[in-house]
């Protein structure tokens, strides 16, 4: 129990070593590089001001250098307003992504482990979501995009679904993907090798040569066994989703934490960068923790 206490109490501990980083090296860094565009809209514009200098005897207007507005005064809403919804936004992804990893990576999980006799089902289903795992998230996410206009352009419609904008609607259904692959391919690994192995056990021989039922033997003996290992994976898959996020959000529009992230850094809003990386560092410091807590190991010590 000791160590469970002791690795809640990280999480906070993390994200003030973070913020606190981050507070000091951030705007030292921003003086680095001149700022840049993400998109039309998002850039540096002169605050006014300027002055009459006499070049080669003709007087001559130089404007003021351009100074960059912040994300608050561009988007003409309120910071708290607008990073909370950006949480929300980027919260919906990840909770869709958590859901789609506890029901489609358990079900392919635990197909590979009771097809484990037969190499080409088991085999390819841990194939497939090994290919999954070493396709970066943002090559899924044009895929999508780029297959989704390719099918909707051939067909009478036009249009198969939004491939840019935000809307808790169909909008959700190509970020969503794009984010919950890695979670989903996770869990499917993990539970599939967690889930062979209890298979595999003396008890559950015993269990099937007494001529119980296979629907009572994977419900009382090895989803027990095999839960545990699925908050885990959960956990881990979910990081890579949480570290995909900046990405996939611009890629789609989305205008989550992650997208706005990238935007404070592309404007020198030093105030907005912080904020963003430390919403995300919370949420990467909590996962990793869901994950080291849900072990097996570390269950049954605190036991």
């Amino acid at each position: 129990m000791n160590h469970v206490v002791v690795r809640v109490l990280r999480i906070p501990a993390v994200v003030f070593a973070v913020w606190l980083v981050l507070a000091y090296l951030v705007p030292l860094a921003m003086t680095r590089y001149a700022p840049f565009t993400l998109r039309p809209g998002l850039s540096c514009v002169p605050q006014g001001g300027g002055a009459v200098v006499v070049i080669t005897g003709v007087p001559t207007f130089v404007p003021q250098a351009a100074t960059c507005q912040t994300l608050a005064e561009l988007y003409r809403r309120p910071f708290v307003e607008l990073f909370v919804d950006a949480m929300f936004r980027s919260l919906a992804l990840l909770v869709g992504a958590a859901l789609l990893a506890v029901v489609l990576g358990t079900l392919l999980g635990a197909s590979a482990a009771l097809l484990r006799r037969r190499a080409l089902a088991s085999g390819g289903i841990l194939a497939g979501t090994s290919l999954v795992t070493a396709v970066p998230a943002f090559f899924v996410a044009y895929f999508l995009q780029i297959t989704v206009i390719v099918l909707g352009s051939g067909s009478d419609g036009g249009r198969l679904l939004p491939v840019f904008g935000f809307g808790y609607d169909e909008h959700l259904v190509l970020p969503l993907l794009s984010i919950s692959l890695p979670a989903i391919a996770y869990t499917a690994q993990l539970t599939a090798t967690r889930m062979g192995e209890v298979l595999d056990a003396d008890f559950i021989t015993a269990a099937n040569a007494r001529g119980l039922r296979t629907s009572w033997i994977l419900r009382v003996h090895v989803l027990p066994h095999v839960r545990p290992v699925v908050i885990e994976a959960l956990g881990s898959g979910l990081r890579v989703s949480v570290a995909s996020l900046p990405i996939v959000e611009f890629i789609f529009g989305w205008g989550g934490i992650g997208e706005l992230s990238l935007a404070a850094f592309g404007i020198h809003d030093a105030s907005g960068f912080v904020f963003s990386a430390v919403v995300l560092t919370t949420l990467f410091a909590t996962l990793s923790a869901i994950a080291d807590i849900s072990r097996p190991r570390v269950l049954y010590r605190a036991a």
